[in-house]
């Protein structure tokens, strides 16, 4: 283990870089595109893309005799430009082999993570992680936090949660936590409730057998677990739904009918009914909203707090803050509209121009952008393209990356 991770080089590309964009955009439109010399995205061996501020990383994992290859670029006004390229047939290709990068690989401290393994983009060089002897799955936290978990097994042993602090390239353990628990796993895609020094992550649990599951929240403080809501067997019922705040969750019920406040400590408050006409997605233009706005929101339908609104009664029939919307039929999921799902799968601008909205919390999505003035909706144009064949690789607010065939399609604001 390494004891000291340097930050990685500035002379490639930086994940902290802010991409330019126009002072004042008026939309959003295709920049460029990039093939990723893989073949098509879904055939074997499959490839990803992974993109922060301008580094973009094309990766494909090893597959029998073919081996592992990942190319890094940093972005420009132009489009891609390459800065290097690595392979398993390289004289020091066998952790190139051994990589793994799944759907949800992770950014921490400006490395892209791959297990024990951490990948500096600017130059492709390879560093051991600091928590290499205790591999597992890795959730990074606003790249200042790596929660790394594995499950119990005959040869793992207990199942075990660690917190890793970036700490300014000295990474240190922050705690180290075993459990009851056959499995514990936060779950990609969800900010914590409150911060990162003692927020909450949303994991999925598993007891005494994998068909029992339910979900928890997780402490970044100490690794402690709070609440166990099992997921329902009625296909009547789903789980329940998490929605972060500043300072906690708020836990919608399985009915969707009850809602109950969550701080950041994992004190769990009362049950208070939910109003009829749910919001499908409720932002400030400040970040998080607080407990308190979403009990005023779910509660009494209170939505002053709020600077966009957006209600939908199908997948084409919308209001954005009051106006109506045209939205092509079948963007959206009839399923997800009333049940929350897309609050966390949706962010604003900086500029609180656009509302950005990830059609599925899986990779093989798509984004749709509200411009927040007017309601007009932007659809990448191969957003409903084979639903086998694209995915999702970065939606922010100054680039979204859509994946599809063999291609890395670009949307930048514009003007």
């Amino acid at each position: 283990m390494n004891p000291v991770v340097e930050p990685p080089a500035q002379t490639g590309c930086s994940t902290t870089t802010v991409l330019d964009a126009p002072a004042i955009p008026t939309g959003w439109a295709e920049k460029w595109r990039l093939d990723s010399g893989q073949g098509e995205l879904r055939d074997t061996p499959s490839w990803r893309a992974f993109s922060a501020g301008d580094c973009l990383v094309i990766a494909s994992n090893r597959y029998r005799d073919t081996p592992a290859q990942i190319t890094g670029y940093r972005l420009t006004d132009a489009g891609p430009v390459q800065l290097w390229t690595r392979s398993g047939d390289d004289y020091d290709g066998e952790d190139i082999n051994r990589l793994f990068f799944d759907d949800y690989s992770q950014w921490w401290g400006g490395y892209l993570v791959a297990r024990r393994l951490l990948l500096d983009p600017s130059t492709g060089d390879l560093t051991q992680a600091p928590w290499a002897g205790k591999s597992g799955n890795v959730t990074s936290v606003a790249e200042e936090v790596a929660v790394v978990c594995r499950s119990a097994s005959a040869t793992a042993g207990d199942t075990m949660c660690s917190a890793w602090d970036w700490n300014d390239g000295a990474p240190s353990q922050r705690w180290e936590r075993t459990y009851e628990e056959d499995s514990v796993y936060p779950i990609p895609g969800y900010g914590p409730g409150g911060n990162t020094q003692d927020g909450l992550l949303l994991a999925q649990v598993n007891i005494e057998s994998r068909s029992t599951r339910a979900h928890a929240l997780l402490s970044l403080a100490d690794g402690s677990l709070h609440g166990n809501w099992p997921a329902s067997s009625s296909s009547a019922e789903g789980s329940s739904v998490f929605i972060p705040a500043r300072d906690g969750w708020l836990r919608l019920s399985e009915s969707r009918d009850q809602a109950t406040l969550i701080t950041s400590s994992g004190q769990e408050g009362e049950p208070f009914p939910v109003i009829n006409e749910r919001p499908t997605v409720v932002l400030a233009n400040d970040g998080l909203p607080m407990l308190a706005q979403l009990r005023a929101t779910y509660r009494d339908g209170d939505f002053e707090w709020a600077d966009v609104v957006l209600q939908c009664r199908s997948t084409s029939a919308c209001l954005l803050n009051d106006n109506e919307i045209d939205l092509p039929d079948g963007v959206l999921m009839d399923d997800y509209l009333q049940g929350a799902y897309y609050q966390v799968l949706s962010m604003l601008t900086a500029d609180g121009g656009s509302l950005l909205i990830r059609s599925r919390p899986v990779v093989s999505a798509w984004a749709v952008v509200l411009d927040t003035e007017s309601g007009q909706a932007l659809v990448p144009e191969h957003s409903r393209a084979s639903r086998g064949n694209r995915a999702l690789a970065r939606m922010s607010d100054d680039l979204i990356l859509v994946l599809v065939g063999s291609e890395v399609v670009a949307y930048m604001p514009a003007q």
